[in-house]
Protein backbone atom coordinates (compact mmCIF):
# COMPACT_ATOMS: atom_id res chain seq x y z
CA UNK A 1 0.00 0.00 0.00
CA UNK A 2 2.77 2.40 0.93
CA UNK A 3 4.50 1.70 -2.37
CA UNK A 4 1.30 2.56 -4.25
CA UNK A 5 0.95 5.80 -2.31
CA UNK A 6 4.55 6.75 -3.05
CA UNK A 7 4.02 5.89 -6.70
CA UNK A 8 0.90 8.04 -6.91
CA UNK A 9 2.65 10.94 -5.15
CA UNK A 10 5.65 10.64 -7.45
CA UNK A 11 3.43 10.54 -10.52
CA UNK A 12 1.52 13.63 -9.39
CA UNK A 13 4.78 15.46 -8.67
CA UNK A 14 5.99 14.60 -12.16
CA UNK A 15 2.75 15.87 -13.69
CA UNK A 16 3.10 19.16 -11.82
CA UNK A 17 6.72 19.50 -12.89
CA UNK A 18 5.91 18.71 -16.51
CA UNK A 19 2.98 21.11 -16.53
CA UNK A 20 5.29 23.87 -15.23
CA UNK A 21 8.00 23.17 -17.77
CA UNK A 22 7.83 25.67 -20.65
CA UNK A 23 10.13 26.19 -23.63
CA UNK A 24 13.20 28.30 -22.91
CA UNK A 25 11.82 31.11 -25.06
CA UNK A 26 8.27 30.93 -23.71
CA UNK A 27 8.36 34.35 -22.06
CA UNK A 28 10.39 36.17 -24.72
CA UNK A 29 9.64 34.14 -27.82
CA UNK A 30 7.66 37.03 -29.27
CA UNK A 31 10.66 39.28 -28.72
CA UNK A 32 12.90 36.84 -30.54
CA UNK A 33 10.47 36.70 -33.42
CA UNK A 34 10.59 40.48 -33.64
CA UNK A 35 14.20 40.81 -32.56
CA UNK A 36 15.57 41.65 -35.99
CA UNK A 37 13.53 44.77 -36.74
CA UNK A 38 14.28 46.31 -40.14
CA UNK A 39 14.87 50.04 -40.24
CA UNK A 40 15.51 51.57 -43.67
CA UNK A 41 18.94 53.17 -43.99
CA UNK A 42 19.19 56.81 -42.97
CA UNK A 43 20.68 59.65 -44.96
CA UNK A 44 23.95 61.12 -43.70
CA UNK A 45 25.73 64.51 -43.45
CA UNK A 46 22.53 66.58 -43.54
CA UNK A 47 23.00 70.36 -43.87
CA UNK A 48 20.71 73.25 -44.72
CA UNK A 49 22.63 75.90 -46.68
CA UNK A 50 20.88 79.28 -46.36
CA UNK A 51 20.30 82.07 -48.83
CA UNK A 52 17.87 84.92 -49.39
CA UNK A 53 14.52 83.34 -48.47
CA UNK A 54 15.68 80.08 -49.97
CA UNK A 55 18.03 77.25 -49.13
CA UNK A 56 19.64 74.08 -50.38
CA UNK A 57 19.13 70.85 -48.46
CA UNK A 58 22.30 68.79 -48.88
CA UNK A 59 22.96 65.24 -47.71
CA UNK A 60 24.47 61.90 -48.61
CA UNK A 61 21.97 59.27 -49.68
CA UNK A 62 21.77 55.97 -47.86
CA UNK A 63 23.26 52.92 -49.56
CA UNK A 64 20.17 50.87 -48.64
CA UNK A 65 18.67 49.78 -52.00
CA UNK A 66 15.30 49.10 -50.38
CA UNK A 67 14.76 52.81 -49.78
CA UNK A 68 12.49 54.22 -52.49
CA UNK A 69 11.19 57.42 -50.90
CA UNK A 70 12.38 60.31 -48.76
CA UNK A 71 10.15 62.64 -46.79
CA UNK A 72 11.31 66.07 -45.65
CA UNK A 73 9.41 67.47 -42.65
CA UNK A 74 9.76 71.25 -42.65
CA UNK A 75 8.72 73.81 -40.04
CA UNK A 76 9.88 77.28 -39.01
CA UNK A 77 9.95 79.40 -35.88
CA UNK A 78 7.11 81.64 -37.09
CA UNK A 79 4.48 78.91 -37.33
CA UNK A 80 3.50 75.57 -35.80
CA UNK A 81 2.47 74.32 -39.24
CA UNK A 82 4.54 71.47 -40.67
CA UNK A 83 5.10 70.94 -44.39
CA UNK A 84 5.81 67.41 -45.64
CA UNK A 85 7.68 67.11 -48.93
CA UNK A 86 8.07 63.64 -50.53
CA UNK A 87 10.94 62.88 -52.92
CA UNK A 88 11.42 59.71 -54.96
CA UNK A 89 14.81 58.00 -54.80
CA UNK A 90 16.49 57.34 -58.14
CA UNK A 91 18.14 53.94 -58.59
CA UNK A 92 21.50 55.55 -59.35
CA UNK A 93 21.53 57.87 -56.32
CA UNK A 94 22.40 55.47 -53.49
CA UNK A 95 25.43 56.61 -51.52
CA UNK A 96 25.73 59.84 -53.51
CA UNK A 97 25.44 63.48 -52.50
CA UNK A 98 21.99 64.92 -53.20
CA UNK A 99 20.81 68.51 -53.14
CA UNK A 100 17.21 69.71 -52.93
CA UNK A 101 16.27 73.33 -53.60
CA UNK A 102 13.87 74.89 -51.10
CA UNK A 103 12.32 78.12 -52.39
CA UNK A 104 9.88 80.75 -51.09
CA UNK A 105 10.94 80.39 -47.47
CA UNK A 106 10.28 82.81 -44.62
CA UNK A 107 13.02 84.72 -42.85
CA UNK A 108 13.10 82.47 -39.79
CA UNK A 109 14.83 79.52 -38.17
CA UNK A 110 13.92 76.29 -39.93
CA UNK A 111 13.88 72.81 -38.43
CA UNK A 112 14.30 69.97 -40.91
CA UNK A 113 13.67 66.27 -40.32
CA UNK A 114 14.37 63.72 -43.06
CA UNK A 115 13.21 60.10 -43.05
CA UNK A 116 13.85 57.27 -45.51
CA UNK A 117 11.03 54.89 -46.46
CA UNK A 118 10.83 51.34 -47.74
CA UNK A 119 7.16 50.55 -48.14
CA UNK A 120 5.59 51.29 -44.77
CA UNK A 121 8.90 51.03 -42.93
CA UNK A 122 10.53 54.29 -41.87
CA UNK A 123 14.10 55.07 -40.87
CA UNK A 124 15.01 57.01 -37.78
CA UNK A 125 14.89 60.76 -38.26
CA UNK A 126 17.90 62.86 -39.26
CA UNK A 127 17.53 66.55 -38.41
CA UNK A 128 19.16 69.96 -38.68
CA UNK A 129 18.35 73.61 -37.96
CA UNK A 130 19.34 76.80 -39.77
CA UNK A 131 18.34 80.46 -39.91
CA UNK A 132 17.16 81.63 -43.34
CA UNK A 133 17.93 85.26 -44.17
CA UNK A 134 15.85 87.97 -45.84
CA UNK A 135 14.83 91.64 -45.64
CA UNK A 136 15.42 92.01 -41.91
CA UNK A 137 19.01 90.92 -42.29
CA UNK A 138 19.42 93.17 -45.32
CA UNK A 139 18.26 96.20 -43.31
CA UNK A 140 21.16 95.73 -40.88
CA UNK A 141 23.81 96.12 -43.60
CA UNK A 142 25.89 99.29 -43.80
CA UNK A 143 27.41 100.75 -46.93
CA UNK A 144 31.06 101.75 -46.87
CA UNK A 145 31.79 105.43 -46.31
CA UNK A 146 33.22 107.51 -49.14
CA UNK A 147 36.03 109.79 -47.98
CA UNK A 148 37.40 111.85 -50.88
CA UNK A 149 38.87 111.84 -54.37
CA UNK A 150 42.60 111.34 -54.67
CA UNK A 151 43.73 113.58 -57.55
CA UNK A 152 47.46 113.53 -56.84
CA UNK A 153 48.03 111.76 -60.14
CA UNK A 154 46.32 113.90 -62.78
CA UNK A 155 46.28 110.97 -65.21
CA UNK A 156 44.51 108.61 -62.80
CA UNK A 157 42.12 109.90 -60.18
CA UNK A 158 40.96 107.61 -57.41
CA UNK A 159 37.96 107.37 -55.10
CA UNK A 160 38.99 106.85 -51.48
CA UNK A 161 36.86 105.03 -48.88
CA UNK A 162 37.31 104.91 -45.12
CA UNK A 163 39.17 101.87 -43.87
CA UNK A 164 37.19 99.15 -42.12
CA UNK A 165 37.92 98.44 -38.46
CA UNK A 166 38.26 95.06 -36.75
CA UNK A 167 39.09 93.23 -39.95
CA UNK A 168 40.22 89.63 -39.46
CA UNK A 169 43.31 88.23 -41.08
CA UNK A 170 42.93 88.01 -44.87
CA UNK A 171 41.56 84.64 -45.90
CA UNK A 172 39.35 84.47 -42.80
CA UNK A 173 35.62 84.84 -43.40
CA UNK A 174 34.26 88.37 -42.99
CA UNK A 175 30.60 89.19 -43.79
CA UNK A 176 31.50 92.24 -45.90
CA UNK A 177 32.57 90.76 -49.23
CA UNK A 178 33.34 93.75 -51.44
CA UNK A 179 32.27 97.25 -52.46
CA UNK A 180 31.05 97.74 -56.01
CA UNK A 181 31.75 101.12 -57.66
CA UNK A 182 30.08 102.08 -60.94
CA UNK A 183 31.17 105.06 -63.04
CA UNK A 184 30.94 106.33 -66.62
CA UNK A 185 34.00 106.44 -68.87
CA UNK A 186 34.70 109.23 -71.38
CA UNK A 187 33.48 106.97 -74.22
CA UNK A 188 30.10 106.53 -72.49
CA UNK A 189 30.79 102.98 -71.33
CA UNK A 190 29.75 102.09 -67.77
CA UNK A 191 32.58 100.62 -65.73
CA UNK A 192 32.23 98.50 -62.56
CA UNK A 193 35.14 98.12 -60.15
CA UNK A 194 35.21 96.05 -56.96
CA UNK A 195 37.39 96.52 -53.90
CA UNK A 196 37.67 94.22 -50.89
CA UNK A 197 37.22 95.41 -47.28
CA UNK A 198 41.03 95.50 -47.07
CA UNK A 199 41.29 98.07 -49.86
CA UNK A 200 40.45 101.77 -49.65
CA UNK A 201 41.07 103.17 -53.15
CA UNK A 202 39.31 102.67 -56.49
CA UNK A 203 41.04 103.57 -59.74
CA UNK A 204 38.75 105.72 -61.90
CA UNK A 205 40.44 104.99 -65.22
CA UNK A 206 39.17 107.24 -68.07
CA UNK A 207 36.29 108.59 -65.96
CA UNK A 208 34.02 111.15 -67.60
CA UNK A 209 33.83 114.61 -66.05
CA UNK A 210 31.47 115.71 -64.74
CA UNK A 211 29.72 112.45 -63.90
CA UNK A 212 27.93 110.56 -61.17
CA UNK A 213 29.54 107.66 -59.34
CA UNK A 214 27.40 105.17 -57.45
CA UNK A 215 28.51 102.46 -55.06
CA UNK A 216 27.12 99.73 -52.83
CA UNK A 217 28.54 97.14 -50.45
CA UNK A 218 27.94 93.41 -50.72
CA UNK A 219 27.65 90.96 -47.81
CA UNK A 220 27.25 87.29 -46.97
CA UNK A 221 25.80 86.37 -43.55
CA UNK A 222 27.87 83.17 -43.37
CA UNK A 223 30.57 81.75 -45.61
CA UNK A 224 28.30 79.00 -46.98
CA UNK A 225 25.46 81.35 -47.97
CA UNK A 226 24.23 80.71 -51.51
CA UNK A 227 23.23 84.37 -51.95
CA UNK A 228 24.80 87.79 -51.61
CA UNK A 229 23.01 90.68 -49.89
CA UNK A 230 23.35 94.27 -51.10
CA UNK A 231 23.06 97.70 -49.54
CA UNK A 232 21.28 100.42 -51.50
CA UNK A 233 23.42 102.45 -53.89
CA UNK A 234 24.82 105.79 -52.78
CA UNK A 235 25.77 108.49 -55.29
CA UNK A 236 28.62 110.99 -55.35
CA UNK A 237 29.43 113.68 -57.92
CA UNK A 238 32.78 113.77 -59.65
CA UNK A 239 34.54 116.60 -61.50
CA UNK A 240 38.17 117.03 -62.49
Amino acid sequence: MKNKIYTIIGFCTLLVAVSNCKPADYYYGDYLKNGEIYYPGRIDSLTLIPGNKRAILRFQMTTDPKVKLLKVFLRNSLSSKQTIMPFDVASNSYGKIREINLDQLEEATYSIDVRSYSGNDSSQSVNTNQYIYGERYNLTLINRTFSSFDKANSALHKATFNGESNLPREGTFFPMQYTEVVYQKVNGEMMTVRITPYETKVNLQDIASPSTIKYRTVYKPIAQSIDFFYTSYKEIQYTK
